[in-house]
């Protein structure tokens, strides 16, 4: 019985992450509020020309180390093959984006809401 009441509330805590997910989508559509995924920064780190990419393999893994700077945005991102292990965003002012693959639940496709950095992104 335990171990079915575990599978009901993964499920319940997947579908309310899943429902914020989307509300948080709706809501910066309908606000024009500037925002892109996890997954949508990761691509664009990876196939910006200007991005520093150090490999290095650990036990068999490959893992890369991306680097862009971008106007008045820093990103960091690692990966293993196509997963994203981490992705951070900072502006000079304050961190935009703080994931971590072994920590944060929410879908790499949610909206992050980016400041207003005067049409600099």
């Amino acid at each position: 019985m335990n171990k079915s009441v575990n599978n009901f509330l993964e499920k319940a805590k997947s579908t309310l992450n899943q429902a914020y997910s989307h509300a948080k989508e709706t809501i910066y559509s309908i606000t024009s509020t500037p925002s892109a995924s996890v997954q949508q920064i990761s691509d664009y780190v990876i196939s910006h020309p200007d991005s520093k990419i150090v490999k290095k393999h650990y036990l068999g893994l490959t893992l890369s180390f991306y680097e862009l700077e971008q106007g008045q945005m820093h990103y960091y991102l690692e990966t293993n093959g196509h997963k994203i292990l981490q992705l951070d965003v900072h502006s000079k002012d304050h961190s935009v984006v703080s994931y971590r693959s072994y920590r944060d639940q929410l879908s790499l496709n949610t909206p992050v809401k980016f400041p207003d950095l005067h049409g600099s992104k």
